[in-house]
């Protein structure tokens, strides 16, 4: 697919046996974002990991193996830690920052840039973590929370990673991000991972698929939720809300559990499931086109959401409220500037790496203080550079341009044309997932 579309920035890796490669690595020429959270680094893990080095010949070094969410990707991948680095992943102090809440962290590279494998890991390469701009924090929660959404899949997913020793797969997980209602609430359970017992309960789900603007329901899905992140849940009337929330399906050997992972909203209103709607179209559509920014018109949007309403009215049971009068569609739609942005009747999607461009050019303000405008010519000037494959002097002479040069005008444009080609690159990951067979099983716990 890379080949195919004339892309840039892979390394392949190869065997010495295979022909073909085994896989690839992408090096991060931006600002590499991550998010951690006690929820989302829950299953961290270090293990000894012996590497030969002559025949018969070992050392034994750590492996630390934390799972976090890659802004840059969308996705919940691995970062790996290698030797005394390791010793960060069980530490009191990085539980300590964990059990605050969202933390995010910029990895800034030493001699060699970060890179991420085709195996759904991250290689620092001594990079270190650095507490990102604080402007950054909430953007990247609603972005996370409104517009990373996991689907089902058979298989290896986009969104399947694994924890390991040298010669064996220890723990296969793969993550889920979707909507989901409760049935029941069960008996507390305790499961064990990686040696860690977690307390949980047992919790029977619905959970909602969508394809081509419609909604399939899926019954019977038996999980187990964490007994620390289930607290607020129990304060509600849970026939009467929905879950935002993450689920990992984990297997080691013969054990099998889904467990719920992360509740990012629990939804009690017409507002709460049209915003997360919302993100749920603009994730599939923008992902499943080549174009950098342009996801679809408004009416289209306005159009398909009324539908998925429609049909969720008659599977979700939401209180009534006294706002349910009020246009919710365009409310949420501005809630999640300044990632979606409509111009007239074009809706705009501004891929997170576009926010480690602005940090660059020393414009963190349009993050802070809402310009559509502003983003909505960044975004165009993305568009533009698309439709012309790249030639660099019609997008040197766009007086759009001139807002976005921070001091050298030629080096911003240059960096413009690497983020589109970046952009075409991290879709055509999501799109090499995008045609396996849908598939939500109810596993056993």
């Amino acid at each position: 697919m890379i080949q195919a579309k004339g892309l840039y920035g892979v390394e392949e890796i190869q065997d010495e046996v295979l022909v073909d490669p085994i896989g690839f690595r992408i090096p991060f020429k931006e600002p590499t974002f991550i998010m951690l959270s006690h929820p989302i680094c829950r299953l961290r893990s270090k293990v000894p990991y012996p590497k030969q080095i002559e025949w018969e010949r070992f050392f034994v070094t750590h492996l630390g193996m934390v799972p976090v969410y890659l802004v840059n990707l969308n996705v919940i991948t691995v970062l790996k830690f290698w030797g005394d680095d390791s010793s960060l992943v069980v530490s009191k102090p990085f539980q300590d920052e964990l059990d605050k809440g969202d933390v995010l962290f910029e990895l800034r590279p030493s001699v060699r840039p970060v890179q991420y494998s085709s195996m759904n890991f991250v290689l620092q390469f001594g990079a270190k973590m650095y507490a990102a701009p604080m402007q950054l924090l909430e953007p990247f929660q609603r972005y996370y929370g409104f517009l990373f959404w996991a689907y089902p899949g058979k298989g290896y997913t986009f969104s399947s990673h694994f924890l390991h020793r040298r010669t064996q797969i220890t723990t296969f997980m793969k993550v889920t991000k979707s909507l989901f209602t409760i049935r029941s609430i069960g008996n507390t359970k305790q499961i064990y991972v990686q040696g860690r017992s977690i307390e949980c309960k047992e919790i029977d789900l619905v959970g909602f698929a969508f394809e081509d603007d419609n909604v399939r329901e899926v019954k019977g899905i038996r999980s187990v939720v964490p007994v620390d992140i289930i607290t607020e849940l129990e304060k509600k009337d849970v026939r009467r809300c929905f879950l935002n929330a993450m689920m990992t399906e984990l297997r080691s050997g013969t054990w099998r559990a889904n467990l719920l992972s992360n509740i990012l909203e629990i939804g009690e209103s017409l507002f709460d499931l049209t915003s997360s709607l919302i993100g749920i179209q603009v994730d599939m559509l923008y992902h499943e086109s080549d174009r950098p920014a342009y996801v679809c018109t408004m009416g289209e949007l306005r159009k398909s959401t009324t539908q998925l309403l429609k049909q969720l009215f008659g599977l979700i049971d939401l209180p009534s409220t006294i706002s349910d009068s009020v246009d919710h569609f365009g409310l949420a739609l501005r809630s999640l500037y300044p990632f979606i942005i409509v111009e007239g009747e074009k809706v705009l999607f501004a891929h997170p790496i576009i926010l480690g461009f602005l940090v660059q050019q020393g414009m963190l303000g349009l993050v802070t203080h809402r310009d559509d405008k502003a983003m909505a010519d960044l975004l165009n000037l993305l568009e533009k550079i698309h439709d012309l494959h790249g030639s660099p002097m019609q997008i040197y002479i766009d007086p759009r341009m001139n807002r976005f040069k921070a001091g050298n005008k030629k080096e911003s444009m240059y960096e413009l044309l690497s983020i589109n080609n970046r952009i075409a690159l991290y879709k055509s990951l999501h799109q090499s997932f995008s045609d396996d067979e849908s598939a939500w099983t109810s596993s056993p716990s």
